[in-house]
């Protein structure tokens, strides 16, 4: 497929697709930040019940860096991957003191946020054309680009988002792209097996992920550690997940 008639293909299924959502109906930094931040590792039907909870808790930067920890973490539960929660508070903070987020260097230097998160953020927010890749960006370039390839790394992709993508408008370029991208996997071509950055999650029921979950739920509802220790010490997961929820800094 051409450029062209990618770009066309792109434009119609943007407008045939679209999906409503809160940060795209506002784009501003704080809600396009919130979203990306959830949009890690969870699907978007979570995150529109949870985002609209969490702004009504934290409206803007400035309120969710005057948080407690502990008030944050409450608010993200259900999302699970808490880690996200404290880099979003810690990145809320910093920008409340003044931290520059105009840039690509701006905001990866901010905690939580990589080089394709701070992609999409320049593109949403700013409307400067950025290449970045995500899952459902990955999945539309594997099944028109590398239809018959397999361990295809982002790096190959990546020079072709920057051929194609639209300069012009970037934000609707790059939210078709996202609702073409979940289209097809729901259609069972997601093409998981042909990149080679796909790594399959672990079963959550019985991991230690599920432990370091509960011990937080327990900790942000108002236990205290001697109370949930007495409670879970003889699971063999515990000390394990509490230990690393010490070193994330989500457990005092």
């Amino acid at each position: 497929m051409n450029t062209d008639d990618f770009r066309e293909l792109i434009h119609q299924k943007g407008r045939e697709l679209y999906r409503p959502m809160p940060w795209r109906d506002q784009p501003t930094l704080y809600y396009v930040l919130v979203s990306e931040l959830m949009l890690q590792q969870t699907q978007v039907a979570r995150v529109l019940m949870k985002f609209k909870e969490f702004t009504a808790a934290f409206p803007d930067i400035e309120s969710l860096a005057a948080a407690e920890l502990t008030e944050v973490l409450r608010a993200w539960q259900g999302l699970g991957y808490n880690r996200r929660a404290r880099y979003l508070h810690q990145t809320a903070q910093a920008i409340a003191a003044g931290a520059p987020v105009t840039t690509l260097d701006d905001l990866v230097a901010l905690p939580g946020i990589g080089i394709n998160t701070a992609g999409a953020i320049i593109n949403y927010v700013y409307q400067i054309p950025t290449p970045f890749i995500e899952t459902n960006i990955r999945t539309v370039y594997l099944n028109h680009f590398f239809m018959d390839q397999t361990a295809v790394a982002d790096r190959d992709i990546l020079p072709i988002v920057e051929q194609t993508m639209d300069r012009a408008n970037p934000r609707q370029w790059f939210w078709a792209l996202m609702d073409y991208g979940s289209e097809l996997k729901a259609q069972g071509k997601g093409k998981l097996f042909a990149s080679r950055h796909y790594t399959k999650q672990p079963e959550f029921a019985g991991s230690l992920r599920q432990m370091r979950g509960e011990i937080l739920r327990r900790y942000v509802g108002g236990q205290s550690l001697a109370e949930i220790t007495a409670e879970l010490q003889d699971d063999p997961r515990f000390a394990a997940a509490l230990d690393g929820l010490r070193q994330d800094g989500l457990i005092g």
